[in-house]
């Protein structure tokens, strides 16, 4: 099944670039051959790779985030 066009990459750009100019720390990643909902294991958008990378990505992340409270 093809990949619709989803136009990621000129949001993304259009997401860094503010916070570029304000001097932002941030990275945002596209995953390609994915669609939105794809770490969901239980719909037809769920892509293993994809997920297996996302959560790698994403949980070091949040163990490096401060606590609340």
């Amino acid at each position: 099944m093809p990949v619709p066009r989803c136009g990621c990459l000129r949001r993304g750009r259009l997401l860094n670039r503010p916070l570029e100019a304000a001097r932002i720390a941030h990275s945002s990643e596209i995953y390609p051959g994915t669609v939105h909902g794809f770490t969901m294991a239980d719909t037809d958008a769920f892509d293993p790779a994809g997920s297996k990378r996302h959560w790698e990505r994403l949980l070091p992340l949040l163990r490096g985030a401060p606590a609340e409270g």
